[in-house]
């Protein structure tokens, strides 16, 4: 193999190729694509503007101190200097974009335009709402001291960052149908406007950030939505790279979109003039970009990826035709390798034997027979020996000729001295995606007669979902998705168990220890981050942030605890238990099937363990969504029934709220609430609406409303349609959300009352759930010190001496919330252990 240009041919295939007539080329026009780049550039871009609001809202007296020394440096150039760059810049800005669109309407590239124009208004709208709603309070105060009497071409401050996004936009969304060369400098002149401006202070230098980066997340969303030239090599120069390289090419086919694998390049199918069919796989820096996304992700989430490293287009099928032909020294049945060459001038080829062939995934159910099955797992069984890692054997990469016989493809992330967790993964991945198709029973007989027992009982450590990639792990949780379904239908009036959810993979790791007379093996640790990890993060940060100030009123606590009735206190110790209680109540009156209720209890107790350490309860919804689908049930009527459950007690709360409000408002002052709706409300509708029409306006967003959304809201509709015509439902759900924040006044209460303080029930009430209203909006976990300081002030408000007010709710936080934290702990190790979640 010799540098750009690594074949293997045979005569019957290579010729001259001068003099013929010109190949026949059947590829349809080029089509918008969406680009793995512009997902990224919108996701970097979206990171970069929530850092600026963030530091303009967090640390609104830093960033004004900071922003006004920067322009502090800069009012000190000479004036002569700082208006010569302030009119340069602005007469660029008036020039640019104005020859941009003259050039384009000369040229009718009105595709261009349609995208440079919503990208721009979208720029500009979202630094609009922004600078008034975020970034002006880290404005400098001095700022408009600064610009006065001052100017270029026109008074200084413009161009303003909502025009600099709109510019930003612009160059992003064009960035497709632009050379490289014209791409940089466009960027670069834009990056060196908003320099300049910040340099010469005509604009705030947090602003000029964000400014660039909602362009750039601008122009990247629309993009997105509306798609871009293709970066692929078309037809003509795919053809022209074969018969450059020796191929004397009579026809060249592009293959129908459903039989194209995305992120794998573009097939063709090659005739030459011999007579010979070959296979052409053309390959781009899209392909990579895809593929990119899949190795950070698995990077991310598993202790060993092991996957090859970034290779450019022509790297990746060079490499692939060295596995080739490795893999057919093996003895294993693969493409015939021909040729790796690059075509344009980012693009590359691969070039194979060619059959009138078939994916192994596309076949029907009936022409899976067991000898197909065996032979597939013979070769595989020739990779393994070899230790030759596919990377990514699924069904849809074995093709099936049509005399039967079968070969492995797509060897492109192979590598040879494979590692066992790769050499498992691969025989995993493949009985998986095979199962899907013949059931666990015949996917492991199969396997068992290709392998041998020894080499299958390798892999039951594999048997898992992290070893699979995307595609196989889509795969196999829609199998299970649809296996959960169908037995939904027969056990509606039974009693749902845990663990009762079908599981492809737990199938598949049974019949393997069955047909290999082995013992249970625990799976490999692939995943990077466990629950452990993650709760030791999270609870070291609660230590930290949230724990160790809460000490300093501990000697208060103890203090008051010496004069406090004991009888009064134990009372209180049982509200913990008796709130879970509660709580199982409602999650089993919010979904139509019926659960058990000690099972239900313990995860509940789990999840308030999960509750007291992230925000908003994200963990204990997380942790009954997971329980829900253990338990069998849809992920639509699962996530549906944790919805419901937050409403039902937000609305409980609400209620409770109202009536101790209203009850204790004719003894004492009411309560004011003040929320600045009408500051954000324009905003919000703004953005809705820009959601739905790139959802409903969009092809990819239609898809996702007909693939996603509506089989999602139609499962949640069915929830809710079951609960709303079960009285029993209704009553139950209804008693455990009402009875969460009863129970808690009624806990707050025997505090007060064991600590000496006279105060009546309802008036206890109502600053409890006052002060609950206001702990809900605080970002912590439990309300936690957020509910300390609106129950203190409440109770001192309402005539409890302080003294006793304030030991009152740190023992009734300590009795009810801190006692929760190692029961709840211990109920997350019990559910976990018995496979509840």
């Amino acid at each position: 193999m010799t540098g750009h240009r690594d074949m293997i041919l045979s005569p019957d295939i290579v010729g001259r190729a001068d003099g013929r007539a010109a190949p026949v080329i059947d590829a349809p026009p080029p089509r918008d694509v969406r680009r793995a780049a512009d997902l990224s550039r919108l996701l970097v871009s979206l990171a970069l503007l929530g850092l600026a609001v963030l530091v303009a809202v967090v640390t609104r007296e830093f960033a004004r101190r900071a922003q006004q020394g920067l322009l502090t440096a800069a009012n000190a150039l000479p004036p002569g200097l700082r208006d010569g760059l302030v009119g340069t810049v602005q007469a660029v800005a008036l020039a640019a974009p104005v020859a941009a669109v003259v050039v384009l309407v000369v040229r009718r590239r009105i595709d261009v335009l349609l995208r440079i124009l919503p990208a721009a208004a979208l720029g500009a709208a979202t630094t609009w709402a922004l600078t008034r709603l975020a970034l002006a309070r880290g404005r400098p105060e001095l700022w408009p001291a600064v610009l006065a009497g001052r100017g270029g071409l026109v008074r200084a401050g413009w161009p303003s960052a909502v025009y600099l996004a709109a510019c930003a936009a612009a160059v992003v969304a064009a960035g497709p149908w632009l050379a490289r060369p014209w791409r940089r400098a466009l960027w670069s002149l834009t990056a060196a406007c908003a320099v300049v401006s910040a340099v010469a202070a005509a604009l705030v230098p947090l602003e000029t950030v964000a400014a660039l980066a909602a362009g750039g997340a601008a122009g990247s969303a629309v993009l997105l939505a509306a798609g871009g030239p293709p970066d692929r090599p078309p037809g003509r120069a795919v053809a022209d790279a074969l018969v450059a390289c020796g191929i004397p090419l009579a026809a060249l086919h592009e293959l129908p979109a459903q039989e194209q694998l995305p992120g794998e390049g573009i097939l063709y199918r090659a005739e030459t003039t011999a007579a010979a069919r070959l296979a052409v796989r053309a390959v781009a820096a899209e392909d990579q970009g895809r593929d990119l996304f899949r190795r950070l992700a698995r990077r991310t989430l598993l202790r060993r990826p092991d996957d090859p490293g970034v290779q450019t287009p022509l790297g990746a099928v060079e490499h692939e035709l060295l596995m080739l032909v490795f893999a057919a020294r093996t003895g294993a049945r693969v493409d015939e390798p021909v040729i790796a060459y690059p075509v344009d001038a980012e693009g590359a080829l691969l070039v194979t034997v060619g059959q009138d062939a078939r994916r192994l995934s596309a076949l029907p159910a009936e022409d899976l027979t067991d000898p197909l099955l065996g032979e597939v797992w013979q070769s595989v069984a020739r990779l393994q020996e070899h230790r030759l890692g596919h990377h990514a054997l699924r069904t849809e990469h074995v093709l099936v000729a049509p005399d039967g016989t079968p070969r492995l493809t797509a060897f492109a992330r192979a590598r040879l001295d494979a590692p066992p967790a790769v050499l498992g993964s691969d025989i995993a991945e493949l009985l998986a995606t095979t199962a899907v198709r013949v059931g666990p029973r015949r996917a492991t007989a199969c396997a068992l007669a290709g392998l041998g027992p020894e080499r299958l009982a390798g892999a039951l450590p594999y048997l898992q979902p992290l070893a699979l990639i995307g595609p196989a792990r889509r795969e196999v949780a829609r199998c299970d998705q649809e296996r959960a379904k169908a037995a939904g239908q027969d056990v509606r009036r039974r009693v749902r168990h845990p663990g009762g959810r079908p599981s492809l993979m737990h199938d598949l790791a049974t019949e393997v220890r069955t047909v290999c007379a082995v013992p249970s093996v625990p799976p490999a640790r692939l995943a990077r981050f466990t629950w452990k990890s993650v709760l030791g993060l999270l609870g070291a940060f609660l230590v930290l942030h949230l724990v160790l100030p809460q000490f300093a009123h501990a000697p208060a606590a103890l203090h008051a605890l010496r004069d406090a009735n004991w009888w009064w206190l134990l009372a209180v110790v049982p509200v913990t238990f008796v709130s879970q209680a509660f709580s199982t109540c409602l999650q089993l009156g919010t979904i139509p099937d019926r659960l058990p209720f000690g099972p239900t209890y313990q995860v509940q107790f789990a999840s308030s363990f999960l509750n007291r350490i992230t925000p908003s309860n994200v963990g204990g919804m997380a942790l009954n969504l997971r329980y829900l689908q253990k338990t069998g049930i849809e992920t639509g009527a699962a996530t549906a029934s944790v919805g419901l459950q937050s409403l039902a007690g937000a609305v409980s709360n609400t209620l409770a709220a109202a009536v101790f409000l209203a009850w204790a408002g004719g003894h004492r002052g009411g309560v004011h609430l003040d929320a600045p709706v009408g500051r954000y409300a324009l905003p919000v509708v703004a953005l809705v609406l820009a959601a739905g029409g790139l959802i409903g306006l969009t092809p990819p967003g239609r898809r996702f409303l007909h693939e996603k959304v509506w089989p999602f809201l139609g499962s949640a509709g069915s929830t809710v349609k079951g609960i709303a015509t079960d009285p029993v439902k209704i009553a139950v759900g209804t008693v455990g959300a009402l009875g969460l924040p009863l129970v808690q006044v009624v806990g707050l209460a025997l505090s007060v009352h064991a600590l000496g303080g006279g105060l009546p029930f309802v008036q206890v009430g109502a600053a409890y759930m006052a002060a609950r209203l206001l702990a809900n909006a605080a970002p912590v976990p439990g309300g936690l010190g957020a509910l300390e300081a609106g129950l203190i002030a409440g109770l001192t408000a309402l005539g409890v001496p302080a003294g006793p007010a304030t030991s009152a709710v740190l023992v009734y936080r300590l009795l009810t919330f801190w006692l929760n934290i190692p029961l709840g702990a211990f109920a997350l190790g019990v559910v976990q252990r018995k496979g509840y979640v």
